[in-house]
């Protein structure tokens, strides 16, 4: 009987169309964002005890725990932005927790092998290049280019040396 009747007010307040969103309301009605925050008392308010005119505030009061029914609302965008950038009162924990997920795992694994694997390629390649340079024909250099020649082959050998 309620969805009738909420069906007949929106129908009668927007011309005659017939709501087409229940399911999408089905699913967002207990949301935080869509729940009610009631309370019966603004804690602050002085409620009087008896007929004999004396008062108290609400927050002596032993029931008004049980009276007052409040949810955490969900944080509005900008505070919810401040604490995933790591500002503000509330910072969030990393999504990753205190151990790593098994993805972050193998991933750093997988990188690791990547990293090792350029590191032989550049090493094969510099072997490459001075194998390349002890076979080459020395014979139509120059004094300069000979010197030139001999301190870059030097220089390669102490880097395969090196690694």
């Amino acid at each position: 009987m309620v969805m009738n009747s909420a069906h007949a007010i929106f129908k009668k307040e927007n011309k005659d169309k017939p709501f087409t969103l229940e399911y999408m309301w089905r699913e967002v009605k207990d949301l935080p964002k869509w729940c009610r925050i009631v309370q019966e008392d603004s804690g602050n308010k002085r409620t009087k005890v008896s007929s004999s005119e004396a008062y108290t505030s609400s927050s002596n009061q032993d029931t008004e725990e049980e009276t007052i029914s409040k949810e955490k609302h969900p944080d509005g965008q900008k505070k919810a932005k401040a604490r995933l950038k790591g500002k503000g009162k509330d910072v969030a924990p990393s999504p990753l927790g205190n151990q790593p997920s098994q993805n972050m795992i193998l991933y750093h694994e997988a990188m690791s092998l990547k990293a090792t694997a350029m590191i032989k390629s550049a090493k094969e390649k510099k072997y490459q290049t001075y194998l390349k340079l002890l076979e080459k024909d020395t014979s139509n250099f120059s004094e300069a280019q000979h010197k030139r020649h001999e301190g870059v082959l030097d220089q390669l050998a102490k880097e395969l040396a090196g690694e």
